[in-house]
Formats: C-alpha cells, sequence, structure tokens
C-alpha cells in the first residue's frame, strides 16, 4: 500500500536547489498591463536564400528584399480574463536560472573588418552589435587571447620564442598593433555595460608537446606558468580600460586541429590549472569557466574538473554545440546547482537556430554566445579549414562601410533586445516543433518577456496565458516573435493543477512506498487520497509528487522505459505533453501501464502510442 512519509522545509529547500529552481509568491497587487508589445523576424521568402545558403554573401540585399519581417513592431496586443485552452500557460512562481545575456564574438577576423571601415561606418556597425537602443543590445562580447582560426593575420601568441618560464617576454602589442584593444574600447563606449570574456585557442608553443602553436598538447609541468599568462593578459587588458568579465581556461581542450592554433587539456589539467589561475587572480578577479567545448562530453569532463580540492575555483561550465545535445547542459546544472552553465560558442540560421537557443535557455544556460559576427562578401578574413556559413553582419567586399544585418542578426536580437541581463526564465511548457515552441523570462523591472518560434511553413495561432490574463496571436510562418507584457513578471502560476491522476481499471498512479527517492518507481495502486498519489502538472510540462518529477529513466526512449520520480532538471524526460485523446507522452513516446493490467503495484513505462486504454488518463482539473 502507498504510504504517506514525512517530509520537511529543509529537504524541500535541497530539492529546489539541486533542480536549479527557486519558488517565488506571487505578488497579487501588482497589476498586469493591458496590452503586450509584440515584435516579429523571419526568414527570407526568397528562393535561394533559405538559411545558410551561400548567396547571403553573394547578394544580401536580395534576400534582405524578401524577408518581411525584421524585427519589426506589430499593433500591441489586448489582453483578457483567462479562459479556455491556452497554448502556452506561464508560471512566474517557477524559477531559474539568471541570465547573463545574449551576446556574439569580437574576433579578430570582425576586427579587421571593422578597422577597414571609415570612423563613422565603423560606429554604425559596432552600434548595430551592442547598442542597447539602436542595435542588438548584445551585452557579452568574447574574444581571443592570442589568434584564433578566425585571423587576417599570422598565428600568435603573447610569448612565442624560446622556452621563458619567466615570461619576461610577455606583450599584447599584436592585439593594439590589429586594432584588437582599439575597437573594444570603442565597443565599451556605446555600451559601458558590456561584459567580455576571453578564450584561448593556443599557449605559448614552448608550453606543448608540439613546441608549436598547431597540435600538441599542454605539458603539465607549465600549468603554473600559463596561469601566470592568463593573469599577465587579465591585467594588460585592464590597464588598457578593458575589464576582462570571464575567462575559459582553454578552448575545444578536446580537439587538436590540423592547420590552425590548438591544445590537448585533460580534466584533470583544467582542475589543476584552475586552481593556480584562482591563485593568480585572487577570490575577487574574473570568472573561471571551465571545458568550452561540446555537450557530448560536457557531463564525464565536467566531473574530472569540478573535484572537491577545485571545485570553488570554477564559477562555471562552458559549452559549444557541435555534438551531444542540449540536455546536457541540465544534467550538469543538477549535479552542480552551485556552478553556472553556458553556451558560449555556437552560431544559428534560421528559426531552427532561435529555436536552438530556446533550448540552450530551457537547459539552464545562463549565456547564449555566437561566434565571428562580420565577414565580409569573400567570407574574408579567416584561417579556419571550412567555408564558414554566413555570419550576422556581411560586409560588402567593394564598399568597406556598406554591411547588411541577415535575418540570423534579427533572429538572436529577438532575445538580446529584450531579455535584460538579470532575468529570471520562469517556467512554461517548451511546446512542439509542429506548432510553436517557447521560453519565457521575468526581467528585473517585471515585465514578462516570452520568445515564441514558429518553424513551420504556416501561419500558428497560440493563446499565452499568465496568472489570470491571456492574449492570444497568431504568428506567420517561419517567424520569431517576441513578446513583452509589462507588470506581468509576477503574474502567478495561472495553470498548475493538483490532484490525482487515474488510469487503467480506475486505479491512481502513485509513488511506490510514499518513497521520494529518486528511481522510485510509479505504479497503479487503488485510490487512496495519499501524498503519493498528489500529482501537480505544471505549467512547464512537469509532473511532480513528493517534490520529485515523473522521470523517464536514463531518459531512454526505448519502448519498456520504466517511469520512475527523480529530482527535477527541466530535462527532455520529465517534459509531459497532454493528448487530446487522454495521453501524456515524454520523448515521443505514451505514459503506459505494462501487461496490460490494473493490478494493484503494476508498474508504468512508455511505448509507442497506440490508442489503447492503457495509455489512458484523467489528469486534475
Amino acid at each position: 500500500m502507498a504510504r504517506v512519509r514525512p517530509r520537511t522545509a529543509a529537504l524541500a529547500a535541497t530539492l529546489l536547489a539541486a533542480s536549479g529552481l527557486t519558488l517565488v509568491a506571487h505578488d497579487a497587487s501588482a497589476a498586469a498591463a493591458s496590452t503586450v508589445q509584440a515584435y516579429w523576424s523571419s526568414e527570407s521568402r526568397t528562393a535561394g536564400y533559405e538559411p545558410k545558403n551561400g548567396n547571403w554573401y553573394t547578394s544580401p540585399a536580395t534576400g534582405l528584399a524578401g524577408t518581411p519581417y525584421q524585427l519589426s513592431r506589430q499593433a500591441d496586443i489586448a489582453t483578457t480574463a483567462a479562459s479556455g485552452p491556452a497554448t502556452i500557460t506561464v508560471d512566474t512562481t517557477q524559477q531559474y536560472q539568471t541570465i547573463l545575456g545574449v551576446g556574439s564574438s569580437l574576433e579578430e577576423s570582425t576586427i579587421y573588418n571593422l578597422s577597414r571601415m571609415s570612423a563613422a561606418g565603423r560606429d554604425a556597425a559596432l552600434r548595430a552589435l551592442v547598442d542597447p537602443v539602436t542595435g542588438a543590445g548584445f551585452n557579452v562580447a568574447r574574444i581571443t587571447f592570442g589568434t584564433s582560426d578566425f585571423t587576417s593575420h599570422d598565428f600568435y601568441t603573447y610569448d612565442d620564442g624560446a622556452a621563458d618560464p619567466a615570461l619576461s617576454r610577455f606583450s599584447i602589442q599584436r592585439d593594439v598593433d590589429y586594432k584588437i584593444i582599439s575597437t573594444l574600447q570603442q565597443a565599451l563606449a556605446i555600451n559601458p555595460n558590456l561584459k567580455i570574456f576571453a578564450s584561448a585557442w593556443s599557449a605559448p608553443p614552448w608550453m606543448k608537446t608540439s613546441n608549436a602553436i598547431i597540435g600538441g598538447s599542454l605539458l603539465s609541468q607549465y600549468i603554473p606558468n600559463l596561469a601566470t599568462y592568463y593573469r599577465k593578459a587579465v591585467q594588460a587588458y585592464a590597464a588598457a580600460g578593458i575589464p576582462i568579465y570571464a575567462l575559459t581556461l582553454q578552448n575545444e581542450p578536446l580537439f587538436s586541429p590540423a592547420d590552425y592554433p590548438g591544445m590537448l587539456v585533460s580534466a584533470d589539467q583544467e582542475r589543476q590549472l584552475a586552481k593556480a589561475l584562482r591563485t593568480e587572480l585572487g577570490a575577487g578577479g574574473p570568472k573561471i569557466w571551465a571545458f568550452d567545448h561540446n555537450f557530448s562530453e560536457g557531463a564525464s569532463y565536467a566531473a574530472g574538473v569540478l573535484t572537491a580540492d577545485a571545485r570553488s575555483s570554477v564559477d562555471g561550465i562552458a559549452f559549444h554545440d557541435y555534438a551531444g545535445d542540449p540536455s546536457v547542459m541540465a544534467t550538469v546544472k543538477a549535479t552542480y546547482p552551485d556552478k553556472d552553465v553556458l553556451m558560449t560558442e555556437r552560431s544559428v540560421w534560421g528559426t531552427a537556430g532561435a529555436d536552438r537557443i530556446v533550448q540552450y535557455f530551457r537547459n539552464q544556460a545562463t549565456l547564449y554566445e555566437g561566434w565571428v559576427s562580420m565577414l565580409d562578401q569573400n567570407r574574408s578574413p579567416e584561417r579556419w579549414s571550412g567555408a564558414p556559413d554566413p555570419t550576422m553582419l556581411v560586409q560588402s567586399a567593394s564598399s568597406p562601410d556598406t554591411f547588411w544585418q541577415l535575418p540570423d542578426y534579427n533572429m538572436v536580437a529577438q532575445f538580446s533586445k529584450w531579455v535584460q541581463p538579470g532575468a529570471k526564465r520562469v517556467a512554461t511548457a517548451y511546446g512542439s516543433t509542429g506548432t510553436v515552441t517557447n521560453v519565457s523570462f521575468a526581467n528585473p523591472d517585471n515585465s514578462l518577456v516570452t520568445i515564441v518560434v514558429n518553424q513551420t511553413s504556416a501561419s500558428r495561432p497560440f493563446t499565452l496565458r499568465a496568472g489570470a490574463q491571456q492574449f492570444t496571436s497568431t504568428l506567420p510562418a517561419k517567424t520569431i516573435g517576441t513578446y513583452i507584457w509589462a507588470g506581468a513578471g509576477n503574474a502567478g502560476s495561472g495553470g498548475a493543477r493538483t490532484g490525482q491522476i487515474t488510469g487503467y481499471g480506475g486505479k491512481c498512479v502513485d509513488v511506490a512506498g510514499a518513497s521520494s527517492a529518486n528511481s522510485t518507481a510509479v505504479q497503479l495502486y487503488t485510490c487512496n487520497a495519499t501524498a503519493a498519489q498528489s500529482w501537480t502538472i505544471g505549467a512547464d510540462g512537469s509532473v511532480k509528487a513528493l517534490g520529485k518529477c515523473l522521470d523517464v529513466a536514463a531518459a531512454n526512449p526505448a519502448n519498456g522505459t520504466k517511469v520512475q520520480i527523480y529530482d527535477c532538471n527541466g530535462t527532455a524526460a520529465q517534459q509531459w505533453t497532454p493528448g487530446s485523446g487522454g495521453t501524456l507522452t515524454s520523448l515521443g513516446k505514451c505514459l503506459d501501464a505494462t501487461g496490460p493490467s490494473s493490478a494493484d503495484g503494476t508498474k508504468l513505462q512508455i511505448w509507442d502510442c497506440g490508442g489503447g486504454a492503457n495509455q489512458k488518463w484523467n489528469l486534475p482539473v
């Protein structure tokens, strides 16, 4: 029989902290605005100008002429009292990570192209990127310590030549000569709130097994010297009036490119480097972000860095999106709740790319950072081994002061212009790529900002509800919309429902033994009104009992995978979508009573949806 276990406030607080979730009280005295602002950006309708198409370099103006929405303000939308079904239900009482920001890199390729412009042209391009009023308002910029593959010059570090453990030759003079310093100073003058973080592609060659800037691994004997090298770079930039907010320990430490700078660094070496660098920088120095590589290896690498002796030295785990799934960020956040997870490198294209940013934030990222802001029409300059896809800004090859803001610039700006630094992500269900997807934030000024993405080829109506109010909009095909609702950042839950879930044979969904332990099985049992049968259907797609989330074991979508309760972590394995026929689906499969049997103790699993009675569920109303 299901039994009630006592639960304490302390235990509840621990569980919430582990999930990265905060519950906040609803302030009913604050009234939300009666209208909502809406801005849209879309893909081009011109044939041959699909996202990533090389024609964007050939004739950007042609593609833009066929782009109907470019950060285009729509008529304000009136709100109404909540009624009927809602496509998106926002629960502002459930808050997740605090947003650092959205931005793109100011690597040397972009800076070289900016340097080719007149003073007025350069100001216009920088303002398009970082001006919070007239531009995209990017508030985080990534730079490189030394050179990367996107450069117009020969590869270099700040201490090339023979071994120099004392770093007596250290100098950032080439960053001065190549206009990197002056460009960053200008960007900061335009947006004084701009945060700059740095990544190195390679240590000085003499610190590596290859004794070359290309290839090789970090020699452990030089870990203390590399920490000092980074500290000297931070200090040199600070002396130029450019504070470094954070730095990653090594760009892509598991990849050694054959034709441009790179360096292999093991997780244990990063552990040692983090400790040494924290000593060099001091407790109040720049933030230290570990890893800075793909989702696919992120969890295992983080475990090797964040050991007991080094954990306090690291502030966050940085990720790139070239392999693996964004849900790894949520997994790492759940494992290390005191650490930020950040998306530090990946360009995106079109509404599919906008949805990828949605996924980054829904998986606990505090930052989205694009890579390479402006190449010219010849895809120059760069020394990467591939052919770069279109950048956010494309510069005319013949008239350097001319540049075009591509739809992909607009897509990213739909986030950066209206999601304020310090915003909290709030609970919604993800939605569906076949209709619309979304992510929502409560800004520090108490506005509610929701980004809605329509990747489909047809217009999609939706209703968004927050607290006791809602609004309806129809988003055109291949379009992203940002909806700003003043005063609604604390609107309340607007849709969480608690009660029994009944299914096959009239039995209740029950937590076995009323145990709140992770991995406890979920079963059918005679309804008895205990806490083990009290489920809360959240606005974020979660289904909770005893402070834990209904979870597909190991996020395995295979038929027969058991369903359990587990610490809430926001991953896809804990997202459940009610269907019109009474189904409840996760990972593309239906919640299913095994057998089928309605006997007490029948375990629940996921299985291909077949329409059977053992896959029909009555949810709380």
